[in-house]
């Protein structure tokens, strides 16, 4: 994270209080729809963790990483059933958090309103992070991604000194297909452009499960 976007989730941390944030995220609904009670799931960029908590409320098996350590403070304090379930780590590279708990991999993986404070150069490597945090050959990935009025940014930074970057879904979609992740749902939503000047698009992909290998002379 560079160190605008850093300065501002510090006093973003400090200020946040438990009726701060709307009580459910956008993404709830798709999460909810896209995704089956048990599931283990993987919010990247989990904030001060409303959506992993709204993942758990929905019977999923939800952790979630967070790079800024005042974030995670504020989750435990806001959420404390999330006590283990939240790791130190952020795109472009997050390793293998939970590898002990998902040796497999997740089910699924939630990145919601994250990309964009990633360049452009950064953004394939993000992605492919993303996807292997997923189990072979199979998973659901959730993106959201802001589109922010061009009027409205100052270079790469948006009103409130982050660091900034509108990624076409387009080319988010091309690229993703290289890992055989198909869009199987996407919406775009303008609920919040007159006030904030944003429009947010969320995408699903899916990706099979491979189909059983037929022995040798079967």
């Amino acid at each position: 994270m560079d160190p605008r976007t850093h300065a501002f989730y510090a006093r973003h941390a400090e200020q946040l209080q438990p009726d701060s944030e709307a009580r459910h995220s956008a993404m709830r609904a798709t999460v909810a729809q896209a995704l089956t009670p048990g599931q283990t799931v993987l919010d990247v960029g989990a904030g001060a963790g409303r959506d992993v908590a709204a993942m758990q409320e929905l019977g999923l098996d939800a952790y979630g990483v967070e790079p800024h350590a005042g974030m995670r403070e504020r989750a435990l304090a806001l959420h404390p059933g999330l006590a283990g379930r939240l790791a130190d780590a952020g795109l472009p590279a997050l390793g293998r958090p939970f590898a002990d708990r998902c040796p497999a991999g997740f089910d699924a993986v939630v990145c919601s309103a994250v990309l964009m404070h990633l360049t452009p150069a950064e953004l394939p490597r993000a992605l492919a992070a993303l996807v292997q945090q997923l189990r072979p050959g199979a998973g659901t990935l959730l993106l959201s991604l802001p589109q922010l009025d061009a009027e409205r940014l100052r270079g790469d930074q948006d009103p409130d000194g982050r660091n900034f970057h509108n990624h076409e879904p387009a080319a988010v979609v091309q690229m993703l297909a290289a890992w055989q992740l198909r869009l199987s749902q996407q919406s775009l939503s303008d609920v919040v452009w007159e006030r904030t000047g944003t429009r947010w698009w969320t995408g699903v992909f899916r990706r099979d499960a491979a189909p059983p290998l037929t022995p040798t002379g079967a």
